[in-house]
């Protein structure tokens, strides 16, 4: 599912059926931190809250479980990308910090 798509699905939901869909992804996080050590998945934790829903609402529920599948899973090794520096022209690659220390990739808005 491309992202406009699961966009456009979203903006479609109601504020009721937003707020059902944020309390279903804290439920189901909350309820997989008592099951360590298996892994926590979107597919895992949210399929089974499904059932009962309205179809937009499930549809919804779909396209974060999508979502979660597009990228390497918990254990599996990223693939390799690199990065301009902030400020310099220098780039740097992930597989330079390879078995040297911990690398946090933080994405957001700074303003």
């Amino acid at each position: 599912m491309e992202k406009q798509e699961r966009d456009n699905l979203m903006t479609r939901l109601t504020p009721e059926e937003r707020n059902t869909m944020r309390q279903l992804i804290v439920d189901a996080t909350e309820e997989w931190k008592f099951r360590a050590p298996e892994i926590f998945t979107a597919q895992k934790g949210l399929e089974p809250r499904k059932q009962g829903l309205s179809p937009q609402l499930q549809a919804a529920l779909d396209a974060v479980i999508a979502r979660d599948e597009m990228g390497p899973a918990a254990g599996q090794e990223p693939p390799d990308f690199n990065l301009k520096l902030l400020g310099t022209e220098e780039r740097v690659r992930l597989s330079d910090y390879r078995s040297k220390s911990p690398v946090a990739l933080v994405f957001g808005s700074y303003t």
